[in-house]
């Protein structure tokens, strides 16, 4: 981050990020919004990552940034001690020290107008999306602050739509299953993917939900989906799909989910222009494959 910027505070971004992704789309569970942090604090630059590492704590501090946008919250979940002795101590220790605020949008990212949900749709070339549960939370013209002019002309037919969790829409033309799983790997730029269903299925509808989401695969059955694209899929969630002949296309939780936080950074930027923002351009995939794959 090398760029003059000017200064503005803390709770301005704090604000557009919490328009754009509301917290009354985010589950009960979830633990979303500014999570660390002083909101009068002046700030200059911000990354954006999916999950606060200490590689991502790391890279933010060497670059000057004030603020980790992290798809994913941390701390999740409650906790009576904060020590060096555990992991998630010494990560919160190491993000207050190196003076870093931390806001996490996560399932309102998930569901939101612009969201992950819509873009993964989007890449798709899916029609007539919609949400998998619909929530009375409404879109806006605001929420469209950012974007370009292309995903603008894109969405501005469901503003004042209904909002909500997961999105099923409809391909162009109908595929076999085979090719909506290559269709799907040039998508995420994967070499390999786990999916249920036989390669002959014809698939016309499919679902999606976005990073370890199966609980979505009954909902996907109900609104009679032929296929549903998840980050992951359990055992039993991929046996209950294969029964009621529902494909499954799971190409890794952080395949489904990181390819939106580098590009909010480029929405940061543009509603932001005195700031220094850029996607972290360390965190990695933890997980490795070996490559091979095959059909039925």
């Amino acid at each position: 981050m090398s760029k003059s910027s000017d200064v503005i505070a803390l709770d301005t971004v704090a604000e557009f990020l919490t328009e754009i992704f509301p917290p009354a789309l985010a589950e009960e569970w979830d633990n979303t919004g500014l999570l660390i942090g002083e909101r009068t604090r002046p700030i200059k630059g911000v990354v954006t990552a999916l999950t606060v590492t200490p590689q991502v704590v790391g890279e933010a501090a060497r670059r000057g940034a004030d603020l980790i946008v992290s798809h994913h919250p941390f701390p999740f979940r409650a906790a009576k001690r904060w020590t060096s002795e555990t992991a998630d101590g010494a990560l919160l220790l190491a993000l207050v020290g190196k003076g870093l605020a931390l806001y996490s949008p996560h399932t309102s990212f998930d569901s939101a107008l612009w969201g992950i949900n819509r873009q993964i749709a989007a890449r798709l070339e899916l029609t007539d999306v919609v949400p998998m549960r619909p929530l009375p939370v409404f879109s806006s013209d605001a929420m469209l602050c950012g974007l370009e002019p292309d995903v603008v002309d894109l969405l501005k037919p469901e503003v004042s739509a209904p909002l909500g969790s997961g999105r099923i829409g409809t391909l162009p033309k109908p595929l076999p299953l085979s090719q909506l799983i290559e269709k799907v790997r040039r998508t995420f730029s994967v070499q390999t993917l786990c999916y249920v269903g036989r390669g002959d299925k014809e698939i016309s509808r499919v679902a999606i939900a976005c990073g370890a989401a199966d609980d979505f695969i009954e909902d996907a059955i109900r609104l009679k989906a032929d296929a549903i694209v998840l980050g992951e899929i359990r055992y039993h969630h991929a046996l209950e799909a294969e029964q009621a002949n529902l494909a499954v296309l799971a190409p890794g939780h952080f395949a489904t989910e990181h390819f939106a936080t580098v590009a909010l950074a480029d929405r940061l930027a543009r509603r932001f222009p005195q700031l220094n923002i850029m996607a972290s351009q360390e965190e990695r995939d933890p997980f490795r494959f070996d490559g091979r794959r095959s059909f039925p």
